[in-house]
């Protein structure tokens, strides 16, 4: 039985019975009123009517064992500083408590839900994409990113190698705030070469999470139903690059049904990892050949610090990197790389900032990713 008796370790025990868990407990709260009545039952030896096409859910609710490994849950979550939210906790994410089907009923995070998360303020914006993605893809997923954070968006993604991983960080660079959402457990840092970047998103205000017990390993079929929260938690997702099959593909289909837009960003027909972005504008998908794009379909002012002139090759007003990658256009250089070149950053850092420029007015682009500084500013 449970060793301590409270509604969070009732919910984490109703969590354990079987997936979609909030099909079968939607079902369970129907026949029963509430996770405590449902409780009741259990130790009634009620057997629950609405599981009877769900076998394996009535096997496990009869389990005393499964009893005690949510009591073992809820403690090992508790002595660790991990913290556990259920759907009736009035702080559970709005976006997510009103997913139209398969919200977890038990989250266990580190760091913090803001205001935002709760009361589905704000805007919040999912970056996902290939692994194994081109260096080309990164660069975007993490300029994408930070621009987006630079103008208030929470970046949310999956944490994994390639254009999630260059999506946090591109909003972290921005100081901006981003939400991981993990397969595993939420105490296991996949892949743990990202462990830096695990401890830097919770140090920064934002979330790692999972609907994953703490010491659950990333297995393969957790990843479909991880993408599933990226999408509820986000407004939006925005596909960077994805093959054929990709788990950034699932995503989007999860966005889809959740009623949430997708954007993605096109590619080249060549490169295989954009196939599936190409193929999502076939269908339908905003084709967000910029951020501006993005921007403004949630009706978000690019005007904010916007300077009012450049002066003798200098840019006033711009902070840094932007005044970096500006001063390097108008003394000629018109390539990321010979822009990346002359100022020393890095190639997500110069995408990122001619991004902005060129929302600002102050750049344009000429043809084929070369860039030109406005005249008349």
């Amino acid at each position: 039985m449970l060793r301590e008796i409270n509604e969070r370790s009732v919910m984490i025990w109703l969590s354990l019975l079987g997936r979609p868990n909030s099909l079968i407990y939607d079902l369970l709260l129907e026949e029963f009123g509430s996770a405590e009545g449902i409780y009741n039952a259990r130790l009634s030896s009620i057997r629950p009517e609405s599981l009877r096409r769900y076998e394996s859910a009535l096997k496990s609710f009869n389990d005393d064992q499964l009893l005690k490994q949510a009591g073992d849950i809820y403690h090992s979550a508790e002595s660790s500083g991990m913290r556990i939210i259920s759907l009736h906790d009035k702080d559970y994410p709005y976006r997510l408590k009103n997913l139209p089907c398969a919200r977890p009923i038990v989250l266990y995070y580190y760091g913090s839900f803001d205001e935002n998360d709760v009361n589905g303020g704000g805007t919040v914006l999912a970056v996902v994409g290939s692994r194994h993605c081109s260096l080309s893809g990164g660069a975007n997923s993490f300029s994408y990113a930070n621009v987006l954070s630079r103008y208030g968006v929470t970046i949310v993604s999956g944490m994994a190698r390639g254009c999630d991983g260059a999506a946090h960080r591109g909003a972290l660079k921005a100081g901006g705030r981003t939400v991981a959402v993990l397969a595993g457990g939420a105490d296991v840092v996949y892949p743990p070469e990202h462990r830096q970047l695990y401890n830097e998103i919770i140090k920064t205000g934002g979330a790692v999470i999972s609907e994953s017990p703490p010491g659950t390993a990333p297995v393969k079929q957790l990843f479909p139903a991880r993408n599933r929260i990226i999408a509820g938690l986000s407004d939006g997702v925005i596909v960077v690059e994805a093959a054929k099959k990709s788990g950034a593909l699932i995503t989007a289909d999860r966005a889809l049904e959740a009623d949430r837009i997708v954007f993605a960003l096109p590619g080249d027909v060549r490169n295989p990892m954009s196939y599936g972005v190409n193929e999502l504008i076939r269908q339908g998908a905003v084709c967000a050949s910029d951020v501006g794009v993005i921007l403004d379909e949630f009706g978000i002012s690019t005007d904010l610090r916007k300077p009012r002139r450049v002066v003798n090759g200098l840019s006033q007003g711009l902070p840094f990197p932007l005044s970096a990658v500006m001063n390097a256009v108008i003394q000629g250089a018109s390539d990321p790389d010979e822009i990346s070149e002359r100022t020393q950053l890095d190639a997500g850092e110069v995408c990122s900032a001619l991004t902005l420029l060129e929302i600002r007015g102050l750049i344009k682009n000429v043809s084929m990713g070369k860039y030109t500084a406005e005249t008349g500013i």
